[in-house]
């Protein structure tokens, strides 16, 4: 891991302390200032909460844009939500296309806001239907994001997966025995994985294959219901079936 190396566990701890999901912004506040970014949010689609599937939220938007926001109806044009229920992959922002002038006038109210001109979303998926967002946003400049998102693109999936499992720990929703699920090789393969060697590396630790070391390392990631490597080994490591 990266920046995290330092702060991760303080907000796992922090995490962990948490007993109601609106709290969580003040743990998305402090890493917020802590990583220099302009925000981060979560937003929890189909969320059983009281028998009924809802959306949550928490994260460090201001009050004022977020009544405009319901106010404006902007959940049915904003792109974000679109990944949470579709995607499977981070997004940037400036991937999104602003040519539809609903789109392109809600991310510039956005910014009048103070939303960051610079953004990334991780989605994430559960066992039980529901899905999430999580996004960050930052006013620094193309060339200046692009050099951040390669330090901490890792770091904020596992932040993503491990907010994700809070929430559901809170809502009582119950995720499958992911560990019993999976091999131990499988475990093992996500372990090195996590601890940042590659397929080359843990075939020479483990004293098998390269190519068995990806098998290994797919079927995990199927396991866990997860579209990439680096999704699995967050979603093993917020699960606590692996630890960094």
């Amino acid at each position: 891991m990266s920046m995290l190396d330092s702060l991760f566990q303080d907000l796992i701890e922090d995490m962990e302390g948490l007993t109601r999901v609106e709290d969580g912004s003040t743990v998305l506040q402090a890493a917020g200032e802590q990583y220099g970014l302009k925000h981060i949010v979560y937003l929890g689609l189909n969320i059983v909460r009281s028998n009924k599937r809802t959306a949550l939220y928490s994260g460090t938007y201001s009050q004022a844009w977020c009544r405009h926001y319901e106010h404006s109806n902007y959940l049915d044009v904003d792109p974000v939500v679109k990944i949470g229920l579709t995607g499977l992959l981070p997004v940037d922002w400036s991937t999104f296309d602003l040519s539809d002038p609903k789109r392109k006038k809600f991310f510039g109210e956005a910014r009048e806001f103070g939303i960051g001109k610079q953004g990334m979303t991780f989605p994430v998926r559960g066992h039980g239907r529901e899905t999430a967002v999580f996004s960050i946003n930052s006013d620094l400049n193309a060339k200046e994001w692009a050099a951040y998102k390669k330090v901490c693109m890792r770091d904020f999936q596992l932040l993503a997966h491990y907010f994700h499992a809070t929430v559901m720990r809170i809502e009582g929703g119950h995720s499958p025995n992911y560990e019993q699920r999976l091999s131990r090789r499988e475990l093992e393969c996500l372990q090195w994985a996590a601890n940042g060697k590659t397929a080359w590396e843990t075939s020479s630790i483990l004293s098998i294959s390269e190519a068995t070391v990806r098998i290994y390392l797919d079927s995990a990631r199927h396991k866990l219901d997860s579209a990439t490597k680096v999704q699995a080994v967050a979603k093993a490591i917020a699960l606590g079936v692996i630890r960094v």
